[in-house]
């Protein structure tokens, strides 16, 4: 019997060292980019040799159960570290996940990020402002982020801040007449805006950085210009690497590796 507890013992040791040093961090697509080079950059530290970072992204719904660790078909399980692409999107996360060792005292901002305008690669109807896309008639396939009960997005009604900042009535009906989609999410928008070759799409500086061979970006005149944060949400319990990694993030040593995709601090 005694032997048995041994061996029992010992089991359970070597599959608990097998994933010390595993961090896995979920969250939006979109910033992932960043998280991944940043990842890249941490692991690459010589006190970080035997780290190894996953970085897991999508809607939400597409990792929620292999976060909570309650799907058997994951790779990876369990989050060590949540992201948010907005103070709504990171409530949302905090209520989702309250019962599994997260809560918003441990939430950090990192960055911000602007609303900007993507167009057409070569900007063929040559946006220079949201107010361009507010009074000018020849721009009216405008594309724009929303969301329903089953997605979330940080995108969701940013074009009605934008649009409404000026406190214009007139420039909140201009512009929705012109509206010929709104996406259940940046994937979904951006797939719709490069299908359908619309004017105009208004989302992340993050979505040029992935795909300039594709699009361009216009930036929002500084009137209008709308900001919303990047947050990292770090689970209660984390192992000693994890909390590394964290204040890694929020260190600012990453800063370079952000403002390649224009999140700023």
């Amino acid at each position: 019997m005694v032997s048995r507890i041994l061996m029992t013992a010992l089991i359970a040791t070597v599959s608990l060292s097998s994933y010390a040093g595993t961090i896995n961090v979920y969250g939006a697509g979109g910033p992932h980019h960043a998280f991944e080079e940043a990842a890249a950059a941490f692991m690459s530290l010589d006190e970080n040799r035997d780290v190894k970072i996953n970085i897991i992204y999508g809607p939400l719904k597409k990792w929620e159960e292999c976060a909570k660790s309650i799907s058997t078909d994951c790779q990876q399980k369990g989050a060590d570290i949540l992201w948010g692409t907005s103070e709504h999107v990171t409530f949302t996360l905090m209520e989702q996940f309250k019962d599994y060792g997260f809560n918003n005292k441990s939430t950090s901002a990192i960055y911000l990020r602007p609303a900007v305008i993507i167009v057409q690669k070569g900007n063929p109807n040559k946006i220079e402002s949201f107010s361009d896309l507010i009074n000018r008639d020849d721009i009216n396939k405008v594309v724009v982020n929303n969301q329903t009960l089953n997605t979330l997005t940080s995108g969701t009604g940013i074009w009605e801040d934008i649009a409404g900042r000026e406190g214009k009535l007139d420039d909140i009906q201009k512009f929705r007449k012109k509206i010929i989609y709104q996406g259940q999410g940046s994937g979904d928008a951006f797939k719709y805006f490069d299908k359908t070759y619309a004017d105009a799409w208004i989302s992340w500086p993050e979505w040029y950085a992935s795909h300039s061979q594709k699009i361009d970006v216009v930036n929002i005149e500084p009137s209008r210009r709308i900001y919303r944060a990047i947050t990292i949400t770090k689970r209660n319990d984390v192992s000693e690497e994890t909390n590394r990694f964290y204040e890694y993030l929020i260190s600012g040593k990453a800063n370079k590796i952000f403002e390649k995709y224009h999140l700023i601090r």
